[in-house]
């Protein structure tokens, strides 16, 4: 094997054959089999030509490997080169300086190596590589610099990953017990949208080449279908080196999905280490909200979140710092159940699947209270953007308004104009009640349908003493939710029924003394009517105007005569309500209180 002392006589027999003036006619051909540098055993060259022609000299060489991370203490001014075996030598800068067609060139990475065909032109600064690779054209500019390096150029992104399609711009450098410096910027693959830089800092140590702490890829702004985030940053937990295991984390400060803020949060990855194509990782929403998984990377990036549990309570209150509600809720107890499963990330025609199931939940609002919430999601997240898929079941077991609403079944889908909840039904006062689709949005409005409503209970719930009836009601509720629930040209009706009121000592005696009041009294005594009906609104304050209008008969001296009752009610039904509901917490949970207190 010859020895780079065989490459410098070659440099001093191409300097010469240069500075001579010889025939056009003349032809001079130099060959060396082969070269090394014994300080850095990855930089070889074999089968190196020099050719007179035409008063040009060129070079060729059938192979070079270079490694970038060998020091060179040759100056960009000197001339000359050291033959002491001692120090380390770069092959490239011992070369002749002339051009150079390089059937392969082999670059040693900390981590790997590239190849493919190449041109190496010589300037005053240093070289030129032009470079062909099967990810595409690479020009880098390599420029000695006291004992190391110093490189900038461009590079396919393609080089790195086949999801990066546009050009690379890289820089960097390298200085022995120096850490090894490489800035790479470039735009995101499709169907992410942003720019991006990556500055790695590496340190060869005893155990080999680590990548330091302050390595980071930086992206001021991710845009992915409907999501938006900014600011984000991944860099490693700790010193990694190439064989072992590693940690990194992804953060990012603040985000939008449609029209909704999304507040920072981080991803911790993990693998055995660099090459490894997978791992574990753990996505930090809140202090108390976690969901911990696994990634893959082979021709794409998936992801799996296995199924796990989590406190709705705490899920809720993340929710609540960022999510617009049109009302303040809460939801103090429940369990959530989640799952996450995607085969590609990078692959806009791919979705991303979740699944929810929430349990034993409570939701509250006001004094309103929704017991033994249950509820199931299935989501999808394409390029088609965030989609429900297949029945979207849920189900509340009592909801306290003041009024028993037991029994309720519903379904929620996720469609490209929002949220929707259809298919509602529930039951009240032994009778039924169901709301029409409705969007749940910032300001939701539709219509309640019931049928078959007790009329006897609903009396009872109105709490005035005297006042019983049956039959039973049907009608239709619209309502919308605008900084308050109000209803607009409701309807009640009802056809054979009876009411019957018994007036006080007080009240029938005023009817004693006044006809009109005697005969009213009389007729509600025993009204049996044949069709009754009620027109309802309410403001949003709570205020009800409701006008009844009953057809029917009514014993009066012991024989049935027609009636024609017209009634105008106003009262604030909100108010009226939550005193029903306090009127039952507080029959529910004195005799508790007076027990306790007893024991004691």
């Amino acid at each position: 094997m010859l020895r780079i002392s065989a490459v410098l006589a070659m440099w001093l027999f191409s300097g010469a054959v240069a500075a001579l003036t010889l025939p056009p006619q003349l032809q001079i051909s130099a060959h060396l089999s082969q070269a090394s540098v014994p300080a850095c055993p990855k930089e070889t060259a074999s089968k190196l030509a020099l050719t007179f022609n035409n008063n040009q000299l060129t070079g060729h060489l059938a192979q070079l490997s270079l490694d970038l991370t060998c020091s060179n203490r040759r100056s960009a001014s000197s001339q000359q080169a050291s033959a002491s075996n001692s120090d380390a030598l770069s092959l490239l800068f011992t070369l002749p300086d002339i051009d150079f067609q390089v059937d392969e060139l082999t670059l040693h990475l900390p981590s790997g190596s590239v190849s493919g065909p190449a041109v190496l032109r010589h300037h005053q600064q240093g070289v030129t590589v032009q470079w062909q690779t099967d990810a595409g054209d690479t020009q880098l500019d390599i420029i000695p610099e006291k004992q190391g390096w110093r490189w900038q150029g461009k590079l396919p992104g393609q080089l790195l990953t086949p999801y990066l399609t546009q050009p690379l711009q890289v820089s960097g450098g390298w200085q022995p017990r120096q850490p090894l410096t490489l800035k790479v910027a470039g735009t995101l693959p499709t169907p992410l949208q942003g720019k991006w830089q990556l500055a790695l800092n590496a340190k060869q140590t005893a155990q080999g080449w680590q990548l330091q702490p302050s390595s980071q890829l930086r992206v001021p702004q991710l845009t992915w279908q409907e999501l938006t985030l900014s600011q984000l940053r991944f860099a490693p937990l700790t010193a990694v080196s190439l064989g072992q295991a590693w940690q990194g984390e992804l953060s990012w400060q603040q985000g939008r999905w449609q029209q909704q803020t999304i507040p920072a949060a981080s991803l911790q990855l993990q693998a055995k280490d660099l090459i490894a194509n997978q791992g574990q990782m753990s996505l930090k929403l809140a202090p108390k909200v976690r969901l911990n998984g696994a990634w893959h990377y082979d021709q794409g990036l998936a992801l799996t979140v296995p199924k796990q549990s989590l406190s709705a309570a705490d899920v809720w209150s993340w929710l609540d710092e960022w999510l617009l509600l049109p009302v303040v809720m809460d939801m103090p107890a429940g369990q959530w159940q989640v799952a996450l499963n995607a085969a590609n990330v990078l692959d806009s025609k791919q979705p991303i699947n979740i699944e929810a199931a929430l349990s034993k939940g409570q939701l509250s609002y006001s004094d309103l209270l929704a017991e033994d919430l249950a509820a199931k999601f299935k989501l999808s997240w394409s390029e088609q953007g965030l989609r429900s898929v297949g029945p979207q079941g849920l189900s509340v077991a009592q909801l306290n308004v003041g009024i028993p609403i037991t029994n309720i079944q519903g379904a929620l889908r996720l469609q490209a104009d929002g949220l929707w909840l259809s298919g509602l039904t529930a039951q009240v006062f032994d009778g039924y009640l169901a709301l029409s689709p409705m969007a749940l949005n910032a300001t939701p409005q539709g219509e309640a349908h019931f049928s078959d409503i007790s009329l006897e209970p609903l009396l009872n719930y109105a709490s005035v003493d005297g006042l019983t009836g049956q039959g039973r009601l049907k009608g239709r509720l619209p309502f919308s939710f605008d900084q308050g629930l109000s209803v607009t040209k409701g309807r009640a009706e009802s056809e054979q029924g009876w009411i019957t009121y018994q007036a006080s000592e007080q009240l029938q005696a005023s009817g004693d003394a006044n006809i009109s009041l005697g005969l009213t009294l009389g007729l509600l005594s025993d009204l049996r009517y044949d069709r009754l009906g009620a027109d309802i609104s309410m403001a949003r304050n709570g205020e009800a105007i409701i006008n009844s209008h009953l057809y029917g008969q009514a014993p009066i001296n012991g024989k049935l005569h027609p009636v024609n009752l017209n009634y105008h009610h106003q009262e604030n039904l909100l108010q009226l309500l939550a005193s029903l509901r306090f009127a039952q917490d507080l029959s529910e949970q004195l005799p508790a209180k007076l027990q306790r207190e007893n024991n004691q």
